[in-house]
């Protein structure tokens, strides 16, 4: 079952994604939530062996008759993607895995993006399923813009999602930091990541990241979002000398095109990085923080006339 995420995004009585949880033999089982996922079969394994672990069917066979295909082997194959899930039975499948809403508008643009074997078919429904994880995504108020003062506040938040720490663990968290930062740095990260409610404390005491993806958005100050941005690229300067190779992947590249295909590349890029972005958050098991920049400007002048 993929890693649960948090999801702070707006829900509604329509949007069957509330957390919806049950104990099973000394088990805590959490209902698998399609968010969570770029796959949809692997989400229908995970979804089916939930159903099935609280009672609701008791096997294929069950699964085969309410979707109406003729036996139970047809859900094996549709699982191991030797048939896809069209139809009827598309519909019937997201009732009998309890999809509604949003989740079920989501799903839907899963089977199209897996089952294509169209290029720009797959293109596009990756930009509606990045768009579509956009609304778990939360934004916080204008008044965290000191949030992006310094790079180190968002790496800290990252590794509090990823590790095991707690309130006192400022020297743990600063020891992995590249550049490296003081404990003090750090603990002064933690607590302003507590006051903005970006992360949390559990009643066990440890630290929990809010949202699953923060993104600079349309809120912020134009020097706020500037000032971060200059110091990633500065620090991918660093990267250069300082990281091996084998442990990044920086190029560069110089070429001439039309004002027509500029905006195409930079439409491109924007979909790239909705691309990650999805992968990103479907990553069961992330265990390190890294910095991602991409740019697109030009080299010369405009031509005068």
């Amino acid at each position: 079952m993929a890693r649960k995420h948090a999801s702070p995004g707006e829900t509604s009585e329509n949007d069957s994604s509330n957390l919806e949880a049950f104990s099973s033999g000394g088990r805590i089982l959490i209902r698998p939530q399609v968010h969570d996922y770029l796959d949809y079969r692997r989400f229908l394994r995970d979804a089916l062996a939930f159903e099935k672990a609280r009672g609701s069917i008791a096997g294929h066979r069950d699964v085969a008759m309410f979707v109406g295909l003729k036996s139970p082997g047809h859900i094996t194959w549709i699982l191991q993607g030797k048939r896809n899930l069209v139809g009827g039975a598309l519909e019937r499948m997201m009732k009998v895995v309890g999809l509604a809403g949003r989740d079920a508008e989501y799903f839907e643009l899963l089977v199209a993006h897996n089952d294509t074997t169209n290029p720009e078919d797959r293109r596009r429904s990756m930009a509606r399923i990045s768009a579509s994880q956009a609304i778990h995504k939360v934004k916080p108020s204008s008044s965290a813009a000191r949030y992006w003062s310094h790079w180190r506040h968002a790496v800290v938040r990252e590794l509090v999602a990823i590790g095991q720490y707690g309130k006192n663990d400022a020297g743990a968290i600063a020891r992995r930091l590249h550049p490296v930062s003081t404990e003090a740095e750090v603990a002064d990260s933690l607590e302003l990541l507590l006051e903005l409610g970006m992360i949390a404390a559990t009643p066990e005491g440890r630290l929990v990241r809010n949202e699953t993806i923060l993104s600079s958005g349309e809120n912020w100050t134009l020097e706020a979002i500037r000032g971060f941005q200059r110091q990633i690229l500065e620090l991918s300067v660093q990267a250069l000398d300082s990281i091996p190779r084998e442990e990044r992947e920086i190029s560069t590249v110089t070429f001439s095109v039309s004002k027509e295909r500029f905006q195409k590349i930079r439409t491109r890029i924007q979909e790239m990085r909705s691309e990650i972005l999805a992968l990103v958050r479907t990553d069961p098991d992330p265990d390190e923080v890294y910095h991602l920049a991409v740019e697109l400007f030009p080299a010369t002048d405009k031509a005068k006339t």
